[in-house]
């Protein structure tokens, strides 16, 4: 099994979007979409190639990987096999221009 390890940007993205989720939808949202993380991070640990590449971020050195959840959240991650490990990389809401989301990955970098 791989270790599933989720990075600063990532835990802060996720933060913020499960308040404003609690906020604006309620717990039973909440909880749906906690289910589905885990459901996701289950899956990565051993499966961690099973999702597609990001073709949004193509061009950057390392090859990264997204898992979609909810419907309107991308998971953007890499898969280390030197230290067989996923790192979650960020949290993306897909409803927002592509471009801007990739800039924005530029600056977190």
């Amino acid at each position: 099994m791989v270790l599933v390890k989720p990075s600063k940007t990532f835990n802060k993205e996720l933060e913020n979007v499960l308040a404003y989720t609690l906020a604006e939808f309620g717990g039973t949202t909440v909880k749906r979409f906690n289910k589905e993380y885990s459901k996701i991070s289950k899956r990565l640990a051993t499966h961690p190639l099973s999702s597609p590449t990001e073709l949004l971020l193509k061009r950057f050195p390392r090859l990264y990987r997204s898992a979609i959840i909810r419907k309107n959240w991308k998971i953007i991650y890499r898969y280390d096999d030197v230290y067989d490990r996923v790192v979650l990389v960020d949290l993306w809401d897909m409803r927002r221009n592509p471009q801007t989301l990739v800039r924005q990955f530029k600056k977190k970098l």
